[in-house]
């Protein structure tokens, strides 16, 4: 029976270890798995931006060149005529947009260079009618294929005919077929040539169509990206580059070449060195951090290949992480500041701690009060600072909370002042009320919340209002529609900074405090409800903060369906106010 029970009892315990090893794997695969997910959701974002660029290099790289069809079609008359010569010319445009005229001439019979030349004048002629051009026998770049010339022969162009060679509408180039013997090209033979070459056309035509719309689709992608976007051929050519690479870079030119980028990024990495190496190890480069100007960029080097594994060129992508930047340092700096905020008051309460030890302490009842009182007082403020922080985590997780109820807002504000009254007077300030008459005798609203709210903006206007200065508290109503600034001038106040422009759809109770302060300049008053900034980096002043107590008045009066918000002006004051809606 002992046996039996034991063996139970060893059951029992192994069940209980297994559930909580199961549990605790459970919790850390659910834990692994969400960091995956979010990794390689960043990393699919990474791709599909490559993968664009990476079609985008296959489009460029995909060309048309009508002089491989006008030599196709060439190469196979033989089969259908009887011909002495088969040429054709050809326009281009250089990439510096000089106009370029290539003459090609193939040879199938021994001709003399006269023979060319007049071919060459025909064709020459016949351009110029078709294009309405006039263009010059030196404006031609000339190249004979086939047989050997015979400097002997006497015959001249005795039969020949020319056929225009268009593309999407435009003619591009003649083709011609020229003959020492007189007669020829009258039949059926010269009708198919010109149905070969109005189809090749049409069909290039078409395509060279579908290449440019897939092409604009891809470039007007690529134009509207945040990140900046550089294309360069194998020849180190720059191909592509959009308005974001052109703004991050700071050149303001139409048009850009390799040497400007160089010029830009040179003397922040090896430039050149990063494309051969993305280029010669086929795999992507990173450049964690470059200062462009007032932007740090990531720079991304990929190369660029076509699906038969071909190099084109490569892609750069500079991807802005300024914010990010400032968001990094913004963290460390808001670390730091709440290690500092809870060593200090620990520190206190050690040492003090160490202190009531001493028996000479111990029997100075005065001196052991005051030391207790000092570890109250510290105490205090880190259950402050604790307090603040759970606040911010409840907000952000969405668990924040308010109990609303009739409250008397007289009685609230009244209260609020005469708990500041003394403080204020240490710094030699007034401190007063400012209640409008039409103000309802109850609200609905959490009076602890609110409270909360007062005593910060009362806190503050102390903290950065110099000896000598005032405080108003005031409070009115505001009807539906009508403009706060307009409101301002009717209930006698002055609101440092106000501007016209605030109004709101219903009415709303308007609860404010304004000090004579220092001021806060217009760049940094849209930080002041960010937690990582505290309010001293706004407004010069040695007294210290945790920066958190705007972050929860933003979240307690959000809560109450209501705005919060400062008007400021520097060397003049500040006004924060919190409009509540009321029925």
């Amino acid at each position: 029976m002992s046996a039996t029970f034991s063996l139970f009892n060893f059951i029992f315990v192994l069940g209980i270890f297994t559930v909580v090893v199961v549990t605790i794997f459970l919790f850390e695969y659910r834990r692994l798995r969400k960091n995956l997910m979010v990794r390689e959701q960043e990393m699919t974002r990474r791709m599909y931006q490559l993968s664009i660029l990476r079609e985008l290099g296959e489009r460029i790289g995909y060309s048309l060149k009508i002089d491989q069809i006008v030599e196709v079609i060439s190469g196979s008359l033989r089969r259908l005529l009887d011909y002495s010569t088969v040429s054709y010319m050809l326009i281009s445009t250089t990439a510096e947009g000089r106009t370029k005229i290539a003459f090609n001439i193939n040879l199938e019979k021994p001709v003399h260079k006269k023979f060319i030349e007049a071919v060459k004048l025909i064709m020459l002629d016949s351009l110029n009618t078709l294009m309405s051009s006039n263009f010059a026998s030196q404006d031609v770049e000339e190249t004979v294929s086939g047989t050997v010339t015979d400097p002997t022969s006497q015959e001249n162009v005795g039969s020949f005919f020319n056929v225009p060679v268009a593309i999407g509408g435009s003619v591009v180039g003649v083709l011609n077929i020229a003959s020492t013997e007189r007669g020829l090209y009258r039949g059926k033979e010269v009708e198919i040539l010109y149905t070969i070459m109005n189809q090749a056309s049409d069909a290039v035509s078409k395509l060279e169509q579908v290449l440019k719309i897939e092409k604009g689709k891809l470039n007007s992608m690529v134009a509207s990206m945040a990140d900046g976007v550089l294309m360069i051929d194998k020849q180190k050519q720059l191909i592509v580059v959009n308005p974001a690479a052109k703004l991050m870079l700071g050149i303001e030119k139409p048009s850009l070449n390799i040497f400007d980028v160089l010029e830009v990024v040179s003397e922040q990495f090896d430039f050149r060195t990063k494309l051969e190496e993305s280029i010669n190890s086929d795999k992507l480069v990173v450049v964690p951090s470059v200062n462009l100007g007032n932007h740090v960029s990531q720079v991304l080097i990929s190369p660029v290949k076509d699906e038969s594994n071909n190099l084109l060129g490569s892609v750069i992508i500079f991807h802005d992480i300024t914010r990010e930047k400032e968001l990094e340092k913004m963290r460390e700096d808001f670390t730091n500041m709440m290690v500092h905020e809870l060593r200090s008051p620990l520190t206190g309460i050690r040492s003090i701690a160490s202190l009531l030890l001493n028996d000479k302490v111990k029997s100075d009842q005065n001196k052991y009060a005051e030391f207790v009182g000092l570890i109250s007082s510290n105490s205090q403020d880190m259950l402050g600072l604790v307090n603040d922080l759970l606040d911010v985590a409840k907000l952000e997780s969405g668990k924040f909370q308010i109990l609303k109820k009739q409250s008397d807002i007289h009685a609230l504000i009244e209260q609020r002042i005469a708990s500041f009254r003394s403080l204020a007077e240490q710094g030699n300030l007034t401190l007063t009320q400012k209640l409008s008459s039409q103000l309802p005798a109850m609200v609905e609203l959490d009076e602890h919340k609110i409270s909360q709210v007062l005593n910060n903006f009362i806190s503050n206007a102390i903290k950065f209002t110099r000896t000598g200065g005032s405080i108003v508290v005031s409070a009115f109503l505001l009807p539906a529609g009508k403009d706060l600034a307009q409101q301002i001038v009717e209930q006698q106040l002055i609101w440092p900074g106000i501007k016209r422009g605030a109004s709101f759809p219903k009415p709303q109770l308007v609860i404010a405090v304004t000090d004579s302060g220092l001021g806060i300049s217009g760049d940094k008053i849209s930080k002041l409800f960010n937690k990582f900034v505290q309010l001293e980096n706004v407004a010069t002043s040695e007294k210290k903060g945790t920066g958190l107590g705007l972050v929860i008045c933003k979240g307690i009066i959000e809560a109450h369906k209501g705005s919060i918000g400062v008007y400021s002006e520097e060397g003049e004051g500040s006004t924060f106010y919190i409009t509540l809606p009321v029925s």
